[in-house]
């Protein structure tokens, strides 16, 4: 007899479980780097194709090297390398490979064709893309050198309900990406201080930073990357205002010691504090994702250079950014589970990262706008709260001007922060002494800071096109499991629906697929 629909439909079913077949089980390689970073998993794969059928998943055979810190059960197994110079901690290097994503019975159909780009360095990434997804894979080094150890900017809530770090490409992480490499290629990095990623709550800032953290490594940038501002303002880790934040002042010998002799020095510092958590967090998992670049970059400061002399890996070239963040990473400051710890080491990470000229430097930090407002913590003996400016890190970066204008070969890329934990408010009698937050949300910020208007970098709601890639990647995902929607998701219709209800918002879109 003629073949039916149904034939057909069987016949793609029966193919697609073949396809499932010959394919792997998923695999987690866990983020585990220390007492002071967050334990995470997540499921990473890439996109290949099977016919007409592409996957969420990748060869069995793609994998990267990462350096990690060394558990008990790795000293068990030996080959743990000793630390002459006393440090704490052991390093190992690991092996991470993917696995492909074994997508669940009950999802909904998808003509995933044209739904990845061809491929996924986000360097080789044009307009032709725009609305297709890649995958932060072993195809690239991206995430093994960078989020691997740092995180993702902004909620990961996605990418583990997913079970894929998949990144839709966009005009504004595109445009982004290009005036970033156009400022390498012309040398305009000294003069451009750094640039705002601004736009509506849930829009995707955060991946618009992520996708330009990831093109400037594969372009052979060094690369810093503060997922978390709240870390300090809030804890680290921290989701609510509640939580506990403990900051000390950095001139209480009881909680810091190598503390820089200007510090000691000038009364102004009596009154700034340090989260020492937060501080560690980004030392090593700087020291870990960049330490390749690091090591060929030479300390530049005589009085630095004499400091770190000790710690160089090659006495003759003498001390490198590596061997300064070395003595955190393998605690060789013995400062691992008691107080004091140094302080010395991020004052000079930062001062000297202003005269970096080895590499394009990308400095990056989302949640910027946490650092306007005050925190959670508490003046020493006192009810008054702590601003984020009086914090260590925030004073160093905080300006994006001042740091990001005085850097000899690098920008700032801050991102602003509508969702998260909420940011208190400024007291009244605290408004004599600190300029009000900037209102983020107003067009051309009320007309109040017209010196950031050209820094600022929109990133708009979905588009049409973008909506139904973003269905579509759900649906194939198997968020997407209501069989009565399937041909609304064909016709377009789901997606003017989804629209309506959600006006392309990114965030909205993904919580209301999970409520379909």
């Amino acid at each position: 007899r003629a073949p039916s629909v149904d034939d057909a439909r069987r016949s793609e079913l029966a193919h697609e479980a073949a396809v499932k077949r010959t394919l792997h089980a998923p695999h987690a390689p866990m983020m585990v780097v220390s007492k002071v970073l967050r334990v995470g998993a997540l499921r990473a794969g890439t996109s290949c194709s099977a016919g007409s059928f592409r996957q969420l998943a990748t060869a069995a055979s793609a994998s990267r090297k990462v350096l990690d810190v060394a558990t008990p059960a790795d000293v068990k197994r030996g080959g743990v390398p000793i630390d002459e110079a006393g440090g704490n901690v052991s390093l190992v290097e690991r092996t991470l490979s993917w696995k492909p994503l074994l997508l669940p019975s009950g999802r909904l159909t998808v003509a995933s064709r044209d739904l990845f780009t061809p491929s996924n360095d986000p360097l080789t990434h044009t307009a032709d893309d725009i609305g297709s997804y890649f995958q932060l894979d072993g195809s690239t080094s991206a995430f093994s050198d960078v989020f691997y150890h740092t995180g993702f900017c902004g909620s990961e809530a996605e990418i583990k309900k997913l079970k894929a770090a998949a990144i839709m490409v966009r005009r504004p992480g595109l445009d982004l990406r290009d005036e970033l490499l156009a400022l390498q290629h012309g040398g305009g990095l000294a003069d451009t201080p750094g640039f705002i990623v601004n736009g509506p709550r849930g829009c995707g800032k955060s991946y618009t930073l992520n996708y330009a953290l990831a093109a400037a490594h594969e372009a052979g940038w060094l690369v810093v990357n503060l997922p978390r501002a709240s870390d300090w303002t809030h804890g680290l880790g921290a989701r609510s205002t509640q939580a506990p934040n403990e900051a000390y002042r950095v001139t209480d010998p009881n909680y810091f010691k190598e503390v820089p002799a200007h510090i000691k020095a000038d009364p102004a510092w009596a009154d700034v504090y340090d989260n020492p958590d937060a501080t560690a967090n980004l030392l090593l998992s700087v020291y870990l994702s960049q330490k390749s670049k690091l090591a060929a970059i030479p300390i530049k400061e005589p009085e630095r250079i004499a400091h770190y002399a000790a710690a160089a890996t090659d006495q003759a070239s003498g001390p490198t950014l590596a061997d300064m963040l070395s003595l955190v990473a393998l605690d060789r400051y013995n400062s691992f589970n008691e107080f004091p710890m140094p302080l010395r080491p991020v004052v000079d990470f930062f001062a000297e990262l202003q005269t970096v000229t080895e590499f394009p430097v990308l400095l990056a930090v989302d949640g910027w706008n946490y650092w306007q407002h005050p925190t959670n913590s508490k003046h020493w003996r006192s009810h008054r709260p702590l601003h984020a400016s009086e914090l260590l890190v925030p004073r160093l970066i905080g300006d994006v001007e001042a740091y990001g204008g005085s850097m000899a070969n690098g920008v700032m890329l801050c991102a602003v922060s509508h969702a998260g934990a909420s940011r208190p408010a400024l007291p009244r009698q605290m408004r004599k002494y600190f300029v009000p937050p900037v209102d983020w949300r107003r067009p051309g910020l009320g007309g109040r800071h017209p010196r950031l208007l050209d820094a600022i970098r929109q990133v708009p709601a979905y588009g049409s096109r973008e909506l139904q890639a973003a269905l579509e990647f759900y649906a194939l995902a198997g968020l997407l499991r209501n069989q009565s929607l399937q041909e609304q998701l064909r016709s377009g219709a789901l997606r003017r629906k989804v629209n309506l209800m959600t006006s392309g918002v990114g965030e909205d879109v993904f919580k209301l697929c999970q409520a379909m």
